[in-house]
């Protein structure tokens, strides 16, 4: 499916439901809702004027039908919403979605793209199958231009975890004996990678 722009909800409805009867596709993704609902669409006379509240009352008729179709023909729909303006470094929550309660209402489940600082990461903020809630990290891989779950860990990293994953030895009498005159003394500091700058990502700020 190709829209551009302002597109009418019927004329999406209408691929949505080719693209599940004929290709069987389970998964669909509307990115995004504003696009979508334009100010043309809202004053093209098939819903009234072209105030503030008639854009928001489209978006809630749209919903509605995309929750139906969802429900009838049992395909996973993604709907993108973006957040109202709020002030800078504000943690999103559900009333910070744009337009009316009805797009978090009928949702199953409600996902918020978090930024905090250097650190970006999935917020569950509803789950109406078991109540889970929580939140995912998200790390950038640069060889593939994706964000994904797990760290992508570099080459001087990786001699790092190398290190640290090696089976001890025995040590020998001599060695404990040196080892336990040694305690007293300060630690030896090594110089930080790029790994320890990924790792502070996710410390709880002091």
């Amino acid at each position: 499916m190709t829209f551009h722009g302002g597109s009418d909800v019927d004329d999406v409805l209408d691929a949505m439901e080719y693209a599940a009867y004929v290709k069987d596709v389970q998964h669909i993704i509307l990115d995004n809702m504003q696009f979508m609902i334009t100010r043309n669409n809202v004053s093209s006379g098939k819903w009234g004027g072209n105030s503030h509240f008639d854009k928001f009352d489209m978006q809630d008729v749209a919903i509605e039908k995309f929750r139906k179709f969802a429900t009838d023909k049992n395909v996973h729909l993604t709907l993108v919403v973006h957040p109202r303006k709020e002030d800078e470094g504000t943690k999103l929550g559900i009333s910070s979605i744009y337009g009316g309660a009805k797009a978090t209402q009928e949702a199953d489940t409600v996902l918020i793209l978090q930024v905090d600082g250097r650190r970006k990461y999935l917020d569950v903020k509803k789950n109406r199958f078991d109540g889970t809630l929580g939140h995912c990290p998200l790390f950038f891989q640069r060889k593939s231009g994706r964000y994904a779950e797990q760290l992508e860990v570099g080459a001087s990293a990786a001699k790092i975890v190398k290190k640290e994953v090696v089976a001890p030895r025995k040590e020998s009498r001599k060695e404990i004996k040196s080892s336990s005159s040694s305690m007293n003394t300060p630690k030896k500091s090594y110089p930080r990678t790029s790994y320890d700058d990924i790792l502070d990502q996710f410390t709880p700020n002091k």
